[in-house]
């Protein structure tokens, strides 16, 4: 008895050792940057992470995008120009880096319909906002105690819908805020939370008169940090908040009604 408690023993501290050996050779990814690109084009990526060196390739979990180019940078950095097809559905992709002794985390990458801009400083206070057209996705940084104002022009009855993804990119703990005003500093419309999408927002309205309206997105709290990146998209597309009857039987054709849109 005493000798096969000891093989046990000594097997157990085998197998423990080498699933740490294993561990310790595997890559890890830290993150990804941008967050997401519009489809249809291509874009150089950077992942950012531990024991990178002997990358091979990205493993995606969903058909859409193809690795066309892939560049070892150091120990801890990969860049990558993928290539995003006009078919490829919108929304979240998972992705891995396959190294030589393994594969890393899933981390995520957003395909979104809109061309993509960078925030650019400074645009933190109301009387600064950062002028950009309609219908354009935002990549941006809320910073601690950050406010991130942005610009845009309307004609009377158009709509201007603003939406937020920054917990659904997984980064951190972000609680998104976002509101829309007019030039006298009006607040139109602003949500924190949504039923719809979590501790991310959106905030639509039509808008009441020809002119420039004010956006702006921060940390509920005023908390962010320089990992709380967001993707805002802006633009007159409807924002409904749900549809109804909110489901069917499988293989029919219902028509459904979508629900809280501003018009």
């Amino acid at each position: 008895m005493k000798i096969f408690l000891s093989r046990f023993f000594l097997m157990s501290i085998t197998v423990l050792a080498l699933a740490s050996s294993l561990k310790a050779a595997s890559p890890s990814l830290g993150g990804i940057g941008p967050r997401g690109w519009q489809r249809g084009t291509e874009v150089e990526l950077t992942f950012t992470g531990a024991r990178l060196t002997d990358a091979k390739e990205l493993l995606f979990y969903r058909k859409g995008i193809e690795t066309t180019k892939m560049t070892v940078v150091s120990d801890t950095q990969v860049k990558a120009m993928v290539k995003i097809s006009p078919e490829a559905g919108l929304g979240e992709y998972g992705i891995r880096v396959r190294t030589a002794t393994g594969i890393s985390e899933l981390r995520t990458f957003y395909v979104g319909a809109l061309p993509v801009i960078e925030e650019k400083e400074p645009n933190s206070e109301f009387a600064t906002p950062q002028k950009i057209p309609m219908n354009v996705t935002v990549h941006g940084v809320a910073n601690n105690e950050d406010a991130d104002y942005f610009l845009v022009e309307a004609k009377k009855g158009e709509r201007i819908s603003a939406e937020v993804e920054g917990m659904r990119l997984g980064t951190v703990v972000f609680d998104p805020f976002v509101a829309i005003f007019n030039m006298k500093r009006f607040e139109l419309s602003a949500r924190d939370d949504s039923p719809l999408t979590g501790q991310d927002c959106f905030a639509s309205i039509v808008a009441p008169e020809d002119g420039q309206y004010v956006i702006l997105v921060r940390e509920s709290a005023y908390g962010g940090n320089g990992n709380c990146t967001y993707r805002l998209h802006i633009g007159n597309f409807p924002r409904p908040t749900g549809v109804f009857p909110t489901g069917g039987k499988a293989g029919e054709e219902i028509e459904v009604t979508y629900l809280g849109d501003p018009t």
